[in-house]
């Protein structure tokens, strides 16, 4: 049997359309417990170790296969595979190519399809702004529809995502305080506060608030904020969803949007392969 499978490999959690996800980290040096090795020709990664890979263009991140190929083995026990991926708006159309022949090459898969990012995981008849915001980029478009085609309209990624802003609000609470958090601190800050020796210490969200804004900026050059839908995807949207509702009131977020990539692209491979 060949299993069809949407994968999302993001900047910062790679996700697949069975609910499987892991942080986007591959290491040559195995940890104390050495699970979840990844082998590929001759070379072995370990999942989970290391750091998160910087490449900006994904479709050339040196650890892009092996977090592909670990997703399907998380996934699915079945040895033939069809996969449908996904890149930023902005990289799509330049390395669609590039990453189809890449994944082909490595021989994990039976067949793969790449497919734009944020844009294809909102319903086949929405139409408004699609703002996706993943680990390290955050892709906006429009979506219309022409006649029964849906048409994606002026796309655009910005070079930001959550890695960046959590990195970002850990440095000023360590040069505030003289501490050595680290990005992955952030989320438990903000849900149960800061405490050093046991005593509450205020923390500004100021950046988070400016991230929000600069996008809103953004939008407001491009499209009509006033008179379209908005609706947030991506691992990013559960986190900034209250800033954008507050900010645009008609700002709504997806369906599992953690998943929702992955998801879509499970869907498209389906309709595509008829499976």
């Amino acid at each position: 049997m060949i299993m069809i499978l949407g994968v999302d490999v993001g900047n910062y959690y790679t996700k697949t359309s069975t609910g499987i996800s892991f942080i986007s980290k591959v290491s040559s040096i195995p940890g104390i417990l050495a699970n979840d090795p990844v082998t590929i020709g001759s070379k072995t990664m370990y999942l989970g170790e290391g750091e998160c890979d910087t490449e900006y263009r994904k479709a050339y991140k040196e650890s892009y296969l092996y977090l592909l190929l670990g997703a399907i083995l998380k996934s699915t026990t079945e040895k033939e595979n069809k996969i449908v991926v996904g890149l930023p708006l902005s990289q799509y159309k330049a390395d669609k190519g590039y990453l189809i022949n890449r994944i082909l090459q490595s021989k994990i898969v039976k067949d793969i399809e790449v497919q734009p990012e944020g844009a294809v995981s909102v319903p086949v008849d929405y139409t408004g702004i699609v703002v996706d915001i993943g680990g390290g980029t955050t892709d906006i478009c429009l979506v219309v529809k022409e006649g029964r085609k849906r048409k994606i309209v002026q796309p655009y990624s910005l070079p930001k995502g959550i890695l960046n802003l959590e990195s970002e609000f850990i440095n000023c609470i360590n040069a505030e305080y003289g501490l050595d958090l680290l990005p992955v601190d952030a989320d438990r800050i903000i849900k149960n506060g800061l405490y050093i020796y046991g005593e509450r210490q205020k923390f500004s969200m100021d950046i988070y608030k400016e991230f929000v804004e600069s996008i809103v900026r953004r939008i407001q050059v491009d499209y009509s904020l006033k008179t379209n839908n908005i609706t947030l995807v991506g691992g990013g949207a559960n986190k900034l969803y209250r800033a954008f509702k507050k900010r645009i009131p008609q700002t709504q977020i997806s369906n599992n949007c953690f998943y929702a990539n992955a998801n879509a692209y499970a869907a498209i491979g389906r309709r595509i392969w008829g499976e």
